[in-house]
């Protein structure tokens, strides 16, 4: 089985223990960044990445997009993937929509700025519940082949159930892949302007 674990809105402070359970474990992780965030913890998001995590734009700071103008969507995304490019080296070619939301305007400005946008498939709510076991059940009993699971490196709850979920995934034999890797499997590349998962 092949999943890609995700972490929203970071990176912050427990970006770091993320980091050091995959360091002891295995296993590779995507982390959605929002570029407001970025200079504060440059360290953490050039370790990622140098372990093989992946580094995603969440816009600069949490917006609603479809409540924006183009204009505006566009700054949100450059802005963030020029900062994840100056703190890693790498950039990034695809984001997640803050909330999730997406309309006809915001995926234009994806297809005119050559990004894929990608949600998930699994949401335990860790945000909500901030319990470390109610979120391992539910990723537990929710997970299938292929899945992208969505979680949030904000909350200790959250690093928890990783300390806990990471390591019984790699030892069932879980593959944890980076998102890319896990659309280039699936798909076969990864296209612009289209809408991954719903």
């Amino acid at each position: 089985m092949v999943v890609a674990l995700t972490f929203d809105d970071g990176p912050s402070v427990y970006t770091s223990y993320i980091l050091d359970i995959l360091q002891v474990h295995g296993g590779r992780v995507s982390f959605f960044v929002t570029g407001n965030k970025i200079k504060e913890h440059e360290s953490k998001l050039r370790r990622a990445s140098y372990m093989g995590c992946e580094i995603i734009c969440h816009g600069w700071d949490h917006k609603d997009l479809t409540k924006l103008s183009k204009r505006a969507i566009k700054k949100q995304l450059y802005d963030t993937i020029y900062a994840i490019a100056s703190a890693t080296g790498n950039v990034s070619l695809m984001f997640r929509p803050p909330y999730g939301y997406v309309d006809e305007k915001v995926e234009k400005v994806s297809e005119y700025l050559g990004l894929a946008i990608v949600k998930w498939s699994v949401d335990p709510r860790d945000w909500e519940f901030q319990d470390a076991d109610t979120v391992y059940s539910m990723i537990m009993s929710e997970v299938r082949d292929g899945d992208i699971i969505l979680c949030h490196d904000l909350y200790d709850s959250t690093v928890v159930a990783m300390s806990r979920l990471i390591p019984e995934f790699i030892d069932r034999g879980v593959e944890l892949v980076t998102v890319s890797e896990l659309l280039k499997r699936k798909y076969g590349y990864i296209e612009p302007g289209r809408l991954y998962l719903k």
